[in-house]
């Protein structure tokens, strides 16, 4: 992962917009990183940083990252509103 951080921008920020990674881009990104020949777990976590997820020690797989993703989603857009908010 240094190579990949040397080769870029040094303000680089990951994405949390909208536009973040869906489940079947992130399944795209990972089997490219793995095809470029980095690790199972370098690809998870490059890919997590790539859809906007804080990486330091912890250690993502796939799995994990398309279901955050999921979840801020599903936030987002009003699914985990408290059952009280439906009355008013």
């Amino acid at each position: 992962m240094a190579s990949v951080a040397a080769s870029g921008s040094g303000t680089a920020t990951p994405s949390t917009s909208s536009t973040a990674p869906q489940p079947q881009n992130t399944r795209a990104t990972y089997r490219h990183l793995l095809m470029k020949g980095m690790e199972p777990e370098e690809a998870a976590n490059l890919t997590a940083y790539m859809a906007g997820i804080q990486v330091g020690e912890s250690h993502w797989t796939l799995r994990q990252i398309n279901q955050l993703l999921f979840l801020r989603r599903m936030n987002r857009t009003g699914h985990f509103a408290e059952p009280g908010d439906f009355l008013h």
